[in-house]
């Protein structure tokens, strides 16, 4: 599902395939007390995501050198506080969840997306998306890829994770254009200001019924 195409090669990810429906706390229940706290009054599903994603991240930071028990606790806007010399990003959606993580002195910023490998609801795309992106929609259905709206939905959601890091501000849907190509790239132009850099590099993949796209800013 994922493999180090997606990434810069300094990362290190992890990722997991459940079963549709199914909700296994295993990995919650094996977390960090401070990190259970989090979500110690939700739902069993969404206990179960944050569990498994949390896995993944603690898998891949073991996987980079680091002590994969120090738990990772949350930030403003719930951004993950990794260890110090990291930086990382976790998705999950239904039947996948997934990690990443590399080091801050080759990179300063890392996202990941995913999502599943269907067509956005009704409605949706108009209100994510910019006149330009919609226009490239057809050129990507021209090339085979479907489900192209929820691509640029994961492409969008990469780059915010890509961005507040080193930001600390929202960046709203039509904050950036994004030009996705259909090699399995995509840059993310940065339209507001101030902006710690012009654009975010990014690449996407689809396989095994998910939309995965992963964003990056290295040091130059």
């Amino acid at each position: 599902m994922l493999d180090p195409s997606l990434f810069p090669s300094s990362a290190r990810f992890c990722f997991i395939q459940t079963v549709h429906g199914e909700s296994s706390l295993n990995n919650f229940e094996a977390l960090h007390p401070l990190e259970k706290t989090l979500v110690a009054n939700s739902v069993d599903v969404r206990r179960a995501e944050f569990g498994d994603a949390r896995w993944c991240a603690h898998t891949a930071l073991a996987d980079l050198g680091y002590d994969g028990d120090v738990p990772i606790l949350k930030g403003e806007r719930g951004m993950p506080l990794w260890p110090e010399g990291v930086v990382g990003s976790m998705t999950h959606t239904e039947g996948f969840r997934a990690a990443v993580v590399a080091p801050t002195r080759s990179v300063r910023s890392i996202g990941l997306d995913a999502e599943p490998a269907e067509p956005l609801p009704e409605n949706v795309l108009e209100s994510i998306a910019r006149p330009a992106e919609i226009d490239q929609l057809a050129v990507l259905r021209d090339a085979g890829v479907h489900c192209a709206d929820r691509l640029l939905f994961c492409a969008k959601e990469s780059t915010y994770k890509s961005w507040f890091p080193l930001t600390q501000r929202f960046l709203d849907f039509d904050g950036a254009e994004v030009d996705i190509r259909p090699d399995g790239t995509f840059v993310s132009y940065l339209l507001v200001r101030p902006a710690p850099v012009p654009f975010i590099n990014g690449r996407w993949k689809i396989k095994d019924g998910f939309v995965v796209a992963s964003t990056f800013v290295e040091w130059l």
